[in-house]
């Protein structure tokens, strides 16, 4: 049995994620989609949210990047030291035209990659309910940031 490759998780560049982004219509429809796939996943059972997560995937469809070439870290840290948690991560930097896209796939990525170590352990289940807790707040903020309504709060 051949299992499917595991997707890299694609980070930007910290630098130049977005404060504030306007989106295209379709873009709203597409990013909204998935995020509020992903906060439905985040407040279901952990069978039903993985098929959620897969949807949320689906909705965004696929984000075309390149990896960034880094030349300064804008940090204290060195180029050494940011590869080394990239490779440790599984993450790359990227560039990428759609970097709302980019950042919402990479949240659902983490979010289901926590859900699988979580239903393949044990695990305290106030600390998953904490992590979980950041993963909503983290996808409000999304909504915010792109000005998508959040349909949990209305």
């Amino acid at each position: 049995m051949s299992s499917a490759p595991v997707p890299q998780l694609e980070l930007l560049i910290p630098w130049d994620l977005p404060t504030e982004q306007i989106l295209s219509a379709a873009d709203q429809l597409r990013i909204g989609r998935a995020l509020q796939g992903l906060l439905q996943a985040l407040r279901a059972e952990d069978i039903a949210a993985c098929e959620q997560l897969e949807q949320a995937l689906a909705d965004l469809g696929e984000i075309e990047s390149a990896p960034a070439t880094v030349d300064s870290t804008k940090t204290a840290l060195r180029q050494p030291q940011v590869e080394d948690f990239d490779r440790y991560f599984e993450a790359v930097h990227v560039q990428t035209l759609d970097p709302a896209g980019c950042l919402i796939r990479s949240l659902i990525l983490t979010y289901q990659r926590a859900l699988q170590l979580w239903l393949a352990g044990e695990f305290d289940t106030d600390q998953i309910a904490t992590q979980k807790q950041g993963f909503i707040s983290y996808s409000q903020l999304l909504l915010r940031v792109f000005q998508l309504p959040n349909y949990e709060s209305e």
